[in-house]
């Protein structure tokens, strides 16, 4: 492992380690976990040099996958004279990086703060998702699990027509619409895809969800 990246490791455990969150493998990748979402912070190497973006966002698991995914939130803006057009943080020396890696962590720290406060329960993540101008697949799913269906349907049927006017429609939001003449059955639905994300993420498949 490069000076760098031990420096990234130190910093994130020393920072991000107590607020729960879990290093995804030897990468730099940390986790926070809501059962239904992830908070995902990732210190994003360059293919150029030694150093760091910070990338801070959510995964929601109600899309399965075998990848971990920015669904909202993304690159984080290091205010630093050190950083390169204030996004990048360059490595020069230990005694150069080990504050500036101190200071990512703690930059990651707090974008994770804002999500967890932003996402604290599906009525608040329909409020805040329901508001946007895209992603209307995910808006639509947290408005059905809140139970407004009708705003649900509207944001399905955006997606659905957004995916006609170009590569054809989504199946599966069709198949979700669908269902939301069925309470029980639409939550059941969104269970099995969280399982099923978590499944493909090798995270705990036991874990609580709140529908």
């Amino acid at each position: 492992m490069h000076p760098h990246s031990k420096l990234i490791t130190a910093a994130a455990r020393e920072t991000l380690r107590p607020l729960g969150m879990v290093q995804k493998g030897r990468s730099r990748t940390w986790l926070d976990d809501h059962g239904w979402w992830l908070g995902v912070v990732e210190f994003q190497p360059s293919s150029f040099s030694r150093g760091s973006y910070l990338n801070v966002g959510v995964n929601w698991l109600w899309n399965p996958k075998d990848y971990v995914s920015f669904d909202y939130g993304d690159r984080v803006h290091f205010e630093d004279e050190s950083a390169r057009g204030d996004q990048y943080v360059e490595y020069e020396s230990d005694e150069q990086f080990a504050p500036l890696a101190l200071k990512l962590a703690g930059a990651a720290a707090a974008e994770v703060h804002h999500y967890r406060q932003l996402f604290p329960t599906v009525a608040a993540t329909a409020a805040v998702l329901g508001l946007g101008e895209r992603a209307w697949l995910d808006a639509a799913i947290a408005l059905g699990l809140a139970g407004d269906y009708q705003a649900a349907r509207v944001m399905f049927v955006r997606h659905i027509e957004r995916w006609e006017a170009g590569a054809g429609a989504s199946d599966r939001a069709q198949s979700l619409n669908d269902l939301l003449g069925n309470q029980q059955s639409f939550r059941d639905q969104i269970r099995a895809d969280v399982i099923e994300g978590r499944r493909r993420l090798r995270l705990d498949t036991e874990t609580a969800l709140p529908f």
